[in-house]
């Protein structure tokens, strides 16, 4: 009997042990999320990184790094070897459409100026 009550001990703080331990429901975190639903989901990240563009939160356990923009999850890497593929193809395509943009507004300067200067052209002829 004492062996027996030994065991349903030990099998009891096996299993409150672990309630306290679980992980935290990685599957309802999805972009589009703020930091704070993020907490409520997975809880306290293992590691914050700031990268200038983004910050990562990084979650050991579960194999996971979510990355935030602005305080929305923008992107969630679940396999440790592709993070650094993932984190470097995420910059990548975020400078493909900063230079996309850069462009835009570089056709539009010259633009302008093609106007400005043939309203400059045309002034000099009329004063003449």
């Amino acid at each position: 009997m004492k062996t027996m009550k030994k065991i349903l001990f030990v099998l009891l703080s096996s299993l409150i042990a672990s309630c306290s331990e679980s992980s935290k429901d990685f599957s309802s975190v999805e972009t589009g999320m703020s930091s704070q639903e993020v907490l409520e989901h997975a809880g306290e990240p293992d590691q914050k990184q700031d990268v200038g563009i983004a910050d990562l939160w990084v979650y050991k356990k579960a194999d996971r790094t979510v990355v935030f923009r602005k305080d929305t999850v923008y992107d969630i890497i679940t396999s440790a070897d592709a993070r650094v593929d993932s984190i470097k193809t995420t910059l990548d395509n975020i400078g493909d459409k900063v230079e996309k943009q850069a462009e835009k507004v570089g056709d539009k300067l010259d633009s302008v100026g093609r106007r400005l200067k043939k309203s400059s052209a045309d002034d000099t002829l009329k004063n003449n």
